[in-house]
């Protein structure tokens, strides 16, 4: 039973089946991020109402997103069952940032919940603390995007401070939701020697044990304007592996 009538603007509501036949996994693309990463691929997507986007390839303007009601994406979730009759059995809700709609977020994953789906979320940490801590128990599994560990040049980065991230990370730490940290690599950013020691003092501080690795990839937004750091280029395998190995001096797992 939905308990208050909420909306969200919502990108795009994407179903996937995971190659090993374990199931099925709908991805929902919530609109909205309070972050001004200059990293960003997307940066259209901050904006978390429908907007008019201009696109140069097909030469049109096209809507960014819609409004959906908690009960429309419930039903978009539920309904493409299996070969065994079951319907999607992971929901993962991501941005943008995920959580700047906490509301609906709260009331879609209460409703997921109850029909026993496993929930995952992705998000930056850039969340009130109370409507964070709210959200926990409901959410399965907790991806983190790690942006910097250092104050001012997250604030530098990204237009905030990383202070209530690093908190509402340590809190998520102590629930029952599996936490999965990640930390992209940007050139010039995040990606020399003494980074992965700065990352590894403080993931080590908060009580991270574990991180997953992920490479830059250069992107451009749908207008065809660049969002990424000037020569910005994907580490090498070499560089990668120095970078894990790094991580792994300082006793912190990774992937």
């Amino acid at each position: 039973m939905i308990t208050r009538n909420v909306n969200a603007c919502i990108r795009d509501i994407q179903k996937h089946r995971f190659q090993d036949g374990s199931g099925t996994q709908t991805v929902v693309h919530l609109k909205g991020c309070p972050l001004y990463c200059i990293s960003c691929p997307d940066p259209e997507i901050r904006n978390p109402g429908v907007r008019l986007v201009w696109d140069p390839i097909r030469a049109r303007h096209f809507e960014d997103g819609r409004i959906y009601s908690v009960q429309e994406v419930l039903e978009l979730c539920l309904d493409t069952p299996d070969s065994l009759g079951k319907t999607a059995e992971r929901v993962l809700l991501t941005g943008g940032e995920a959580l700047m709609q906490h509301s609906f977020v709260y009331e879609l994953l209460s409703r997921l919940k109850e029909r026993e789906v496993h929930t995952a979320v992705e998000t930056t940490g850039y969340v009130i603390q109370s409507q964070f801590t709210k959200l926990l128990p409901l959410i399965d599994h907790l991806i983190f995007n790690v942006k910097h560990y250092e104050r001012e040049m997250h604030r530098k980065i990204t237009g905030v401070y990383n202070d209530l991230i690093i908190e509402n990370l340590r809190n998520s730490l102590n629930s029952p939701s599996e936490v999965e940290v990640r930390l992209t690599l940007i050139p010039g950013l995040n990606d020399r020697p003494e980074d992965a020691e700065g990352f590894s003092r403080l993931l080590q501080r908060i009580g991270v044990k574990q991180v997953q690795l992920l490479p830059f990839i250069n992107q451009a937004a749908p207008s065809g304007r660049q969002k990424t750091p000037d020569n910005a280029s994907p580490l090498s395998e070499v560089e990668m592996a120095a970078y894990q190995d790094a991580l792994q001096s300082h006793h912190m797992d990774c992937s």
